[in-house]
């Protein structure tokens, strides 16, 4: 006869009044509040990441590689078309390494956060009718931050034109 002060019989198996070995039920949900609360902080993390790598792609990468580029040059004088030519092949080129790298970036923020973006085939226009849903997915992340760093440039170039820039016509 089976007593329910034993927790489980020699091979292993649970008799019907026995409490898990262990772990507790509490414990259990204390640790998957703990799982998620940490991933709602990496989710955040990785999308303060996401915001400063876009502001660094539109202005430390360039302004970087100007910098090196200006050591390849002996003076400042004249400008030779040595360091020119690294100037235009290397700031683009460094620009598209970091945005790949943001999107990949991405990619971790949106399988952490739970909004890993769901694939849809597209049909292509032609076979498309016109009351079918947009083709266009709804915006990134990374699109969203991207687009409102382009914005806040915009803005401050306008800002600095007319109120910081003064005039260079001599009137």
């Amino acid at each position: 006869m089976a007593s329910a002060n034993l927790p489980t019989t020699p091979g292993g198996v649970p008799y019907p009044g026995a409490r898990p070995r262990g772990r507790s039920l509490g414990s259990l949900a204390a640790r998957v509040e703990l799982e998620r609360i940490a991933r709602a902080l990496a989710a955040a993390g990785l999308l303060v990441l996401l915001a400063a790598g876009s502001v660094a792609a539109w202005t430390a990468i360039p302004v970087g590689c100007l910098w090196l580029v200006s050591r390849l040059s002996a003076t400042s004088a004249q400008l030779p078309l040595g360091p020119s030519l690294a100037a235009a092949v290397s700031i683009p080129a460094a620009m598209a390494g970091a945005v790949g790298g943001l999107a990949a970036l991405e990619g971790v923020y949106a399988r952490l956060s739970g909004s890993a973006a769901m694939t849809r085939l597209v049909a292509p226009g032609w076979r498309r009718s016109i009351s079918d849903s947009p083709s266009h997915p709804p915006a990134t992340v990374l699109e969203k931050l991207m687009g409102a760093n382009v914005l806040v440039a915009v803005g401050a170039l306008i800002v600095w034109f007319f109120a910081f820039a003064g005039s260079s016509v001599p009137w």
